[in-house]
Parts: C-alpha cells; sequence; structure tokens
C-alpha cells in the first residue's frame, strides 16, 4: 500500500521526504513526510505507516479520498489504534487509562498524573502484589508436598502470612487514598453557599476574572446553579454558584434554594 503512495516502500523507523501521488488517477497530492513502522515494533505492534502532510483542508481531502480508493483502508473506530496495542500486548488496561486521562487532561496536575500511569507507574506497583503473592503460593505449595521429605526450613508457614498480611495492608493503603486521583481527575468541587445578597455570585466573578454569574442587587437573582471550572495551581476545581439560602413561596427560587441545599 505504501508503495502506491510514494514509490519504493522507505526504511522503517525513518523520516522520508516524499511526494504523494492518488494511487488510481496517478496524480500528485503533496509532499510531506513519510514513517513506516513494521510490526511488532509500532505502537499496535502490527505494520504502522505515518503521512505527514500539509494541514490544509484541501490536501487532507484529497489524501483521505486516495485511501478510501484502496481496497481494504477504512477509518479507524474512536480509540481503534489504542485498542489494537491492547489486544497485541503492547499496553495494558492501566496504561491505556493513563492515556485516555492524558487526552482528556486539562490541568498540569492532570496531564502529570496520567502520563505517570501511561508510563506503567500503576502496573508496576500491580506487578509487585502479584510477584510476592506468587513466591508465597510457591513457598506454601512446597511445604505442603515435601516438608516432611525435604529439610524444609521452619517457619516457613509464618513467613508466608506475614508477607499475605503485608500485600494486604498495601493494597488497603493504596485503596483508602481519600480518592486522590479520582479527584484530580475529575476535580474538586466546591460550592458557593450562603444568605442571599452577601456577595456569592460577585465572589465567583473575581475568582474567575470575568463576569460568569449576573449581579444584583436584587435578592433572588440567582436562581439555578452555575458552574466553572477553575485551574488552580494545576488542580482542576469545579465552582458552583448557588441561590441565596431563605424561605419563599416563589417557586422557581425555591426550586433554586433545593438545588443549593443539594450541593452544600
Amino acid at each position: 500500500m505504501v508503495g502506491r503512495f510514494s514509490g519504493d516502500p522507505p526504511q522503517p523507523r525513518k523520516a522520508i521526504f516524499r511526494r504523494f501521488f492518488h494511487p488510481k488517477t496517478g496524480q500528485e497530492i503533496d509532499r510531506g513526510l513519510l514513517l513506516w513502522f513494521p510490526g511488532p515494533s509500532s505502537f499496535t505492534g502490527e505494520d504502522c505507516c505515518e503521512l505527514h502532510v500539509h494541514g490544509g483542508s484541501a490536501v487532507s481531502s484529497a489524501i483521505i479520498d486516495a485511501l478510501g480508493s484502496v481496497s481494504g483502508l477504512r477509518y479507524a473506530g474512536p480509540g481503534e489504534f489504542t485498542r489494537r496495542s491492547f489486544q497485541n500486548g503492547k499496553l495494558d488496561l492501566t496504561e491505556v487509562e493513563g492515556i485516555a486521562d492524558l487526552i482528556n487532561a486539562e490541568t498540569e496536575a492532570q496531564r502529570r498524573l496520567a502520563l505517570r500511569q501511561m508510563n506503567g507507574a500503576l502496573a508496576k506497583l500491580y506487578a509487585a502484589w502479584k510477584d510476592k503473592l506468587l513466591k508465597n503460593v510457591a513457598h506454601l505449595e512446597a511445604f505442603i508436598d515435601f516438608s516432611e521429605e525435604e529439610n524444609i526450613e521452619d517457619g516457613v508457614t509464618q513467613a508466608v502470612f506475614d508477607n499475605i498480611v503485608e500485600v494486604q495492608q498495601d493494597i488497603q493503603r493504596h485503596l483508602q487514598d481519600s480518592r486522590r486521583g479520582e479527584r484530580l481527575r475529575t476535580g474538586v468541587h466546591l460550592a458557593i453557599v450562603g444568605r442571599p445578597n452577601v456577595g456569592k455570585s460577585s465572589l465567583l466573578n473575581t475568582l474567575c476574572g470575568r463576569p460568569v454569574a449576573m449581579v444584583s442587587p436584587v435578592a433572588g437573582t440567582t436562581r439555578d446553579v452555575i458552574e466553572t471550572t477553575l485551574n488552580i495551581s494545576g488542580y482542576p476545581v469545579i465552582v458552583s454558584d448557588t441561590a441565596g439560602l431563605r424561605h419563599t413561596n416563589e417557586e422557581l427560587e425555591s426550586e433554586g434554594v433545593r438545588r443549593a441545599i443539594e450541593r452544600y
């Protein structure tokens, strides 16, 4: 397929400057860089080719049309390259999740956390737990099978028990981290709650540096919950302005007060 677009196949993993031609008409489309990654030494573990062309809409459309004219080629589905990489053993599920988090990262702290997971930090931790468990299973099986026939050291069962307890404690500490990773991924939620006309909306506008919420001397201006996301020192914070807390017979304002209490 590569040869039909640009002539002879390039050397693997080297950027080559080439002219790209339509495989049916032979008309030149553009000039750019061609990279060839034969499997399994590629992101997906399969043969992959990259075309680096100019970013104009006409060029992109012509390239897509040319690719579409080749039998067997189609658009990749959402996340298909990552899925193939997982299926071919190039990534595990924690690394796949890290890629998704990195794509969706909006703050510096989110980017660092996602990159750390994508680079295998969680996979290494879980692999270490797995290795400890397998090693202790092997010791226990050896004790059961050979303790009466071979010179098995005393205290094997106690050592196995102590090691299992240690792994259990490590897992519990990992799970009881106040869900810091999830909070960083989804953001910290902060609700501004108080009585009417005490400056809640003004505080939100000051934090955002722009007029997100309407401000008025008339009590009960804010009826619904107004949300905005802030980047505070690299951490995502979702700030909500709410209706002033007071007893009222006005239906819409009462609903706003109820929603404010829910957020609180």
